[in-house]
């Protein structure tokens, strides 16, 4: 389907369900199956059990995600897989599609007369078994109800003897069944978590407490961040996998099984945050979310009833001696990324894993220069290639991969664009060229002592003296300032206007002149940032970019490409994935353990995180592109999770691998080459930098609409 007729199923979904399951709590009054036959006669009359005759796999998707939102237990990714099994039994399939004919799956070992834990069975006709390589249809007799977490119950059920229909589909056809099952189980289970997280987001803004709405504690709206964060990224993630299902990916099930191993977890945490922030309000059965706590919990438990022949996401990544699924980004994306490997592998070969000094890479530069390459975002007009999106994206992700640091490059795309929008045609003709070259070593003139993130609230002070700017103040951790020529400067130009974001003016000058000191400080990582002291120190009128205070737009503009950029840690960790395979696949047993190990729970783990960061930078990225420098919700949702992921992918590492991957770049036969310590020690800087995680949980409240 297309975005556009996805839209509209959904909306008809949401309507049939209004009428026929208006709410979650609907789910404590179906003992008997009532309601939820009269859904299924809907579902069949606006023809949701036929999907498969069209390979609809998103619009079943879709229409789960919607009856989880209402705790609904309609099976459609059941009768989805069963029509799918039975293709070519015309009789069959008529009878799913018109809804005589209600199946519900069960994965079991044998071909036994009952069958434990069946959902929806007071509503179903059939049980369809799948073993191996074959499948069974066989009629319900006898339901038994087995009270418990479920609402409806499940239940044990009692199947004739007779076979209504057998055949042997191969085993092949069995797994794949078996993995849209826990796509759909995922799907609904994630409708439900995201309902209780929009229930506890509009509590939060509403329930007074102490003087004020309880959702302007930090600790209320940064659990209502996490949840939305991860219901975005599963949302993503399962998204990803349909849209790698139906373009007939060879590695669509592992994409499923990445979606699921993320995203029933995550529907589980956003379920209790949600709950938590709800309190007594959500804790009784007259809210809904007790019911959607019921259809979280129930429908991931489910999950461990299905498991597929070639194990978790590290079994299938360890065995196959493949990466995680590529996230296609359109032909003309894909065409420029092998232009762009090309390009790398020239300066990829041996290249260190710590980089503290790119002065040496000069060929690099030049080479990005020639082809382009820096300018990749910039209009024509200013001397770009006015690059898609993705095509920027593709670049930051290969150079980022093949740890190929490019400085010059996060120049061109914070100062480029803030200039081309805000500079005046002379500052553009005067400091595009020297960008472009590849030749500005900068720094940012951003955080000071006392503020730190919060540039609103800035301090160093920048006075008008006829056609120059005297300039007092202090700014801190700026890195790249003890090479740097030039700053980009955020004053204070007007103490008295009314904060938080007047009074702010932003200038690009060189450092070389009286009352510039700089200090170093030497980071964790090994790593030089600056403290620097302007004292009297003056600036020409024409280094100022934008409106007398007018900067904080300058600000916001380069900022948001600064957290896009932050969130592209996941390439990085991408490598590190592939590292940490590669060592592994050494020696499996003994380095990871055997399938179900701790160890491999844990890649499987990080993976499925790592994932999930991917697509979110994919979304920010576009979301920034398309917003005009926006992307209020994706670019610092993508940097808490990627940011977050680099921290305990490389404290795992340390797990896996022991004392040996401690050992830095120079200790030969160091799992890794030395890049887990280092990235350990380098992942602090990129959770604080660029405005902490904390910071960015905040900006995502305010755009979810919690308070300040």
């Amino acid at each position: 389907m297309t975005p556009a007729e996805l839209q509209d199923f959904t909306h008809a979904v949401d309507g049939v369900l209004s009428a026929a399951w208006p709410q979650a709590r609907a789910a404590g009054d179906d003992p008997d199956g009532t309601a939820l036959r009269r859904v299924w006669a809907a579902a069949a009359e606006y023809g949701w059990t036929d999907l498969a005759s069209d390979d609809a796999l998103d619009a079943a998707v879709a229409a789960l995600g919607r009856l989880g939102r209402v705790a609904c237990p309609l099976p459609l990714m059941d009768v989805y897989v069963t029509a799918r099994l039975v293709a070519g039994e015309d009789e069959l399939a008529a009878g799913l599609a018109d809804g005589s004919i209600r199946p519900v799956v069960a994965v079991v070992e044998v071909d036994a007369p009952t069958v434990r834990f069946v959902e929806a069975a007071g509503a179903a006709t059939h049980v369809v078994l799948l073993r191996d390589a074959e499948i069974v249809v066989r009629r319900i007799i006898g339901v038994t109800e087995t009270p418990g977490l479920a609402r409806p119950s499940w239940a044990d059920v009692s199947l004739a003897p007779e076979v209504t229909w057998r055949a042997t589909p191969g085993a092949t056809a069995i797994e794949d069944a078996k993995a849209l099952l826990r796509l759909g189980l995922a799907a609904r289970a994630v409708g439900a978590a995201e309902r209780t997280v929009e229930f506890s987001i509009a509590h939060a803004t509403e329930r007074v407490a102490f003087g004020k709405p309880i959702g302007a504690f930090q600790a209320v709206s940064h659990r209502a961040v996490d949840g939305a964060t991860d219901m975005r990224a599963s949302r993503a993630l399962i998204g990803e996998a349909v849209r790698a299902h139906l373009a007939g990916r060879e590695n669509w099930p592992l994409a499923v099984q990445l979606a699921v191993q993320f995203a029933a977890p995550a529907a589980v945490r956003a379920q209790f945050g949600a709950q938590h922030t709800l309190a007594a309000s959500g804790y009784f059965e007259e809210h809904d979310a007790p019911w959607l706590f019921r259809r979280v919990n129930a429908d991931v438990s489910l999950l461990d009833a299905i498991t597929l022949a070639a194990g978790d996401v590290a079994d299938v990544l360890i065995a196959s001696g493949h990466g995680l699924p590529a996230l296609e980004l359109g032909e003309r994306a894909e065409r420029f990324r092998t232009e762009v490997r090309e390009f790398a592998a020239r300066f990829a070969a041996d290249v260190p894993v710590v980089h503290l000094d790119e002065r040496n890479n000069e060929e690099l530069r030049a080479a990005a220069v020639e082809r382009g390459y820096l300018t990749l975002s910039w209009p024509e007009a200013t001397g770009g290639r006015g690059a898609s999106v993705e095509e920027q994206m593709v670049f930051s992700e290969e150079l980022a991969y093949q740890r190929l640091p490019l400085s010059a490059k996060g120049a061109a795309d914070m100062l480029g664009a803030a200039i081309t929008r805000h500079g005046s045609p002379a500052q553009q003709a005067r400091f595009l060229p020297l960008i472009a070259s590849g030749r500005f070593p900068f720094y940012l003139g951003y955080s000071e002592p006392e503020i730190g993130s919060d540039l609103a609230n800035l301090k160093t002070s920048a006075v008008r003296d006829g056609d120059e700017w005297i300039v007092n103040g202090r700014k801190m951790w700026g890195t790249g300032a003890d090479r740097a020529e030039w700053v980009w400067l955020a004053t204070r130009t007007d103490p008295d206007a009314v904060r938080p974001h007047a009074g702010i003016t932003v200038f690009l000058t060189r450092i070389d002149r009286p009352g510039f000191e700089a200090q170093n400080h030497t980071a964790l990582s090994g790593e030089i940032s600056c403290s620097t002291f302007f004292d009297d120190f003056r600036i020409p009128d024409e280094d100022r970019i934008g409106e007398v205070n007018g900067g904080w737009k300058v600000i916001t503009e380069a900022l948001a490409q600064e957290r896009v950029i932050m969130a592209n840690t996941a390439a990085s960790v991408l490598r590190l994935l592939d590292d940490l395979l590669a060592e592994v696949r050494k020696d499996p047993a003994g380095t990871a353990g055997l399938p179900g190990s701790a160890k491999r729970q844990l890649i499987s783990e990080l993976a499925a995180r790592l994932q999930a960061a991917r697509v979110l930078v994919d979304s920010s990225v576009r979301a920034t592109a398309t917003a005009g420098g926006g992307g209020r919700l994706e670019a610092p949702m993508a940097k808490i999770l990627a940011t977050q992921l680099l921290e305990d992918f490389s404290e795992a590492a340390m797990r896996i691998f022991g004392p040996a991957a401690a050992l830095g770049e120079g200790v030969p036969d160091v799992p890794g080459r030395g890049a887990f310590e280092y990235n350990l020690r380098l992942s602090i800087m990129q959770v604080v930098g660029g405005g902490t995680i904390d910071i960015q949980r905040n900006l995502v409240a305010r755009a979810l609409g919690l308070p300040r």
